[in-house]
C-alpha cells in the first residue's frame, strides 16, 4: 500500500494518541498553574494582645505597602512621588487647596469599593490623633467619589509629603470606621475629640484590612501570612501568591536564614565575615545601598551630670568614632567627620560655608582633652575612676536594642572606651521591640542610648525634627527629659551671636519655600547640634539588602538603583513597590512556571492630572510642586551583585505550559502514525 493511502489511518491514529495524551498534558498544565509561589521575608509582630489590629492603637500591626497603601510612594533618592492610591494631584495656591485624584477600580480586602469617603475617614481620625498634616490643613472634602480636596490653612514646603506619603497611608475604610469619623467631623472642642480618641483606641477590629497587593490572612507567634488579593488594582503585575514572614528580631537568626536560603528578601546587618559567607552562596544577591541614616549616642538630660556641656563634650572626646564604626561593621559604617546631625551627602548643599570657615568642631579622639573638660566640670579621678563633684563614682547606664548586632557591637565598644577613660558604664540590651517602647528608650529609662539620626530624608528638616522635637511620635521631653526641651528652646549660639528656639527653627524649616531661609536655619541647627551635643552622631550606615536569585528574578541594581535605594528606612515598602511594578517575578527555572519577564530598566509611574477639575478619561502629565533636593554622587554606593547559576532564564510572555504540551503531543502522534504507516507499507 502506498504511504499516501495510509494518511487517513495515520491521522486517525495521531488524533487518538493526541486525545489520550491531552488529558495528561492538561493535568500537568493545571498542576503548574496551581503551584503556590511563596516569597519569604521576616516580620517582627506578635499576635494580639501583644500587638493590635487597630491601626490607630499603640503597638498596631502596620504592614505598609504590602497590605495597606499610601496615596503616593515617595521616591527618596529624587524626592519625588509616584502614584499609588492617587493617580495625580494639583496644587492650587490661588484657592488655598490641594486636589487629589483617586484611582478607580480599587477594593478593600473585604471586597468593598474604595472611594473618597475612605480617605476622608482616615483623615478625620488622623485629626483626632493630632497627625502633623493637620498643622497645615483645615478640612478635607469629597468633591466626588474619586476627588479629594484638602483645604490649606498654612502652606508648607513639606505639605505634599504629608498629604501623599507620611499621612497619606489610608488605613480606615468608611464602612468600618465611618461612625468615628462622622463624630470627629461634628466635634467642636478638644474634649469632644479626646472622647472620640478614647472610643477609637478601645475598638478591636477582627482583622487587618487594606487595599494593597496582599491580604492579611493570619498571625501566630512564629509568623505572619499574607495572600495575593485577586481584586488588587495591579493584580496582573503581581506574580507571587503568598508572603510568609517568620518572626525574627535578631540579626544572628536572620543570618542563618540567609545562609540556608530560607528567606527571599531582607535587610539584616552583619559583620564582614558573615557578609562574605552570604555573598559566597550561589543563590544570594547582596545589594549595598546608602541607608540615609546613621547612629548617634543620646544623652538623657534627666541626669544632672549629663546636662553639663563639658561632661557631654568630654564623653565625645573620649570615644574613638573610627573604632566604634569598625566594631559596628567594617566597610558598612563610616565614622562621622563633623557631628552636626546631617548626613555627609547633605553637607555640601547646606553647611559647606560652616565647614570651610572652620566653625564646626570635629571632636576627634582626644582622652587628654576629655580629662581637662571633666576636671573643669568639677570631677576628680582616683585610681583610674572618675568621681562626681559630690564624691560618688561616675556611673552611667547605656542601652542598645538587643538582637541588633551592629548597634550592640558599637555600644559595647563605646562602653569599653568610656570604662578605659574612667567612666563606669553598665550596658543593657533589652530586646528590640521592648527597646523601642516606653519601657526603655522612648520612656527615657537610660543615661546613654543609641538612636538613628539622618532618618531617611535628604532635606534637613527630618533629622532636626527627630533630634529636637520627637522620635517615633514621642516628644523629646519624654525621651530626654523636660530639661532638654527647656534648654534648646532658648539657647545662645556664639558664632551667630543670637539666641534661638530650636523647635521653632525646625518648624520654619518645614514650611518655608525660601532657599536662603532654609539654608540659614539649617546652618543654625547644625551648629547647635555640633556646639551643644544634644546627641553625638558617630557613624553613617550602608544598608545590606539580601535577595534570593534562585527563587526570584530581581531588578538589576545597576539599572534600577532608585528602587533599591527606596529600602532605606522602609525595606518592606520598597519590596511592595517592586512587586507592584512587576519587577519581582518567580524564577521559572525554580518554580517551573511561565511568567512575563520585566524590562531591564523598570519605569517608575508618574503622576497624572485631568485636564479639567472633574475626572475624565484623558490624562495629562503634571509636575508636583515639591522642590527636588539635589543628591550628589556620594549618596549612592557600589552595588555588589553575586552572580549565580540561577539567573534569569529565557524571557516568556505568558501562556503557560498547556499549549506547549498539546503541540508536542500532536507532533508525537503524527510521528508515531507515520512510523506505523511505514511499517504497514513494508509488510505489504
Amino acid at each position: 500500500m502506498k504511504a499516501y493511502k495510509l494518511l487517513p489511518v495515520i491521522l486517525v491514529i495521531g488524533t487518538l494518541l493526541l486525545a489520550s495524551i491531552a488529558p495528561l498534558a492538561s493535568s500537568m498544565a493545571t498542576a503548574q498553574a496551581q503551584k503556590t509561589i511563596v516569597l519569604r521575608t521576616h516580620g517582627w509582630w506578635q499576635p494580639p494582645p501583644a500587638r493590635r489590629f487597630n491601626p490607630f492603637a499603640p503597638k498596631a500591626i502596620r504592614i505598609t505597602g504590602l497590605v495597606t497603601e499610601r496615596l503616593a510612594q515617595w521616591i527618596k533618592l529624587t524626592n519625588t512621588f509616584s502614584p499609588e492610591l492617587a493617580i495625580g494631584w494639583k496644587v492650587d495656591r490661588a484657592n488655598n487647596r490641594v486636589i487629589v485624584y483617586l484611582r478607580k477600580g480599587v477594593y478593600w480586602h473585604d471586597g468593598t469599593p474604595f472611594t473618597c469617603k475612605d480617605v476622608w475617614t482616615t483623615l478625620m481620625l488622623y485629626k483626632v490623633f493630632n497627625r502633623p498634616v493637620w498643622n497645615y490643613i483645615s478640612d478635607v472634602k469629597c468633591l466626588d467619589k474619586y476627588t479629594v480636596e484638602y483645604d490649606v490653612k498654612k502652606w508648607s514646603y513639606l505639605l505634599l509629603w504629608y498629604i501623599l506619603y507620611f499621612d497619606g497611608e489610608i488605613v480606615a475604610p468608611y464602612h468600618i470606621y465611618g461612625k468615628f469619623a462622622e463624630e470627629a467631623a461634628k466635634a467642636t472642642t478638644k474634649a469632644e475629640l479626646n472622647k472620640i480618641r478614647e472610643e477609637v483606641l478601645k475598638f478591636e477590629p477582627k482583622t487587618i484590612i487594606g487595599t494593597g497587593p496582599f491580604k492579611f490572612v493570619a498571625i501566630t507567634p512564629s509568623e505572619v501570612i499574607l495572600e495575593k488579593f485577586p481584586k488588587f488594582w495591579a493584580a496582573d503585575k503581581v506574580h507571587i501568591d503568598k508572603i510568609v514572614m517568620p518572626y525574627i528580631v535578631s540579626n544572628q537568626v536572620g543570618w542563618q536564614y540567609y545562609l540556608t536560603g530560607r528567606l527571599d528578601y531582607d535587610c539584616f546587618m552583619m559583620p564582614p565575615s558573615v557578609l562574605k559567607q552570604v555573598e559566597s552562596k550561589p543563590f544570594a544577591m547582596v545589594v549595598k545601598i546608602y541607608d540615609l541614616s546613621g547612629f548617634a549616642l543620646v544623652f538623657n538630660f534627666n541626669n544632672k551630670w549629663l546636662r553639663n556641656l563639658d561632661v557631654r563634650r568630654a564623653i565625645a572626646y573620649a570615644i574613638n568614632r573610627t573604632r566604634v564604626a569598625i566594631a559596628a561593621g567594617a566597610g558598612l559604617f563610616d565614622p562621622v567627620v563633623y557631628p552636626t546631625g546631617l548626613l555627609k551627602v547633605m553637607e555640601k548643599p547646606w553647611i559647606w560655608d560652616l565647614i570651610t570657615s572652620g566653625v564646626l568642631m570635629k571632636y576627634e579622639y582626644n582622652p587628654a582633652k576629655a580629662a581637662e573638660l571633666m576636671k573643669k566640670a568639677g570631677f576628680t579621678k582616683k585610681n583610674g575612676v572618675w568621681y562626681t563633684p559630690d564624691g560618688k563614682p561616675f556611673t552611667l547606664t547605656l542601652i542598645a536594642p538587643g538582637g541588633w548586632t551592629d548597634w550592640m557591637a558599637a555600644a559595647n565598644e563605646i562602653a569599653q572606651e568610656l570604662k578605659s577613660f574612667g567612666i563606669q558604664v553598665k550596658l543593657l540590651t533589652p530586646d528590640a521591640p521592648s527597646y523601642w517602647s516606653d519601657r526603655w528608650y522612648l520612656g527615657g529609662h537610660f543615661d546613654l542610648a543609641i538612636d538613628f539620626y539622618g532618618v531617611w530624608m535628604t532635606y534637613p528638616w527630618k533629622t532636626f525634627h527627630r533630634i529636637f522635637i520627637e522620635v517615633n511620635n514621642h516628644p523629646r521631653s519624654q525621651v530626654q527629659g523636660p530639661a532638654f526641651t527647656e534648654f534648646f528652646n532658648h539657647v545662645y549660639l556664639p558664632y551667630f551671636k543670637t539666641t534661638i528656639n530650636a523647635s521653632k527653627l525646625v518648624n520654619i524649616l518645614a514650611v518655608t519655600f525660601d532657599k536662603a531661609t532654609q539654608k540659614k536655619v539649617t546652618e543654625e541647627l547644625a551648629y547647635t547640634v555640633n556646639y551643644y551635643l544634644p546627641e553625638y552622631p558617630i557613624a553613617e550606615k550602608r544598608l545590606v539588602l539580601y535577595a534570593n536569585t534562585q527563587h526570584f528574578i530581581w531588578p538589576d541594581p545597576k539599572l534600577n538603583y532608585v528602587l533599591w535605594q527606596n529600602a532605606a528606612g522602609g525595606h518592606l515598602e520598597a519590596l511592595a513597590f517592586m512587586i507592584r511594578l512587576g519587577a519581582v517575578v518567580p524564577n521559572p527555572s525554580y518554580w517551573g512556571v511561565s511568567v512575563p519577564m520585566p524590562p531591564k530598566k523598570i519605569p517608575i509611574p508618574q503622576p497624572m492630572t485631568p485636564t479639567t477639575t472633574t475626572m475624565t478619561q484623558t490624562m495629562a502629565k503634571t509636575m508636583t510642586t515639591t522642590q527636588t533636593v539635589t543628591v550628589t554622587k556620594a549618596s549612592t554606593q557600589t552595588v555588589t551583585v553575586t552572580k549565580t547559576a540561577y539567573k534569569t532564564v529565557t524571557k516568556t510572555t505568558g501562556g503557560g505550559y498547556g499549549a506547549g504540551w498539546l503541540a508536542a503531543a500532536f507532533i508525537i502522534g503524527i510521528i508515531i502514525g507515520l512510523i506505523i504507516g511505514y511499517a504497514a507499507s513494508r509488510r505489504k
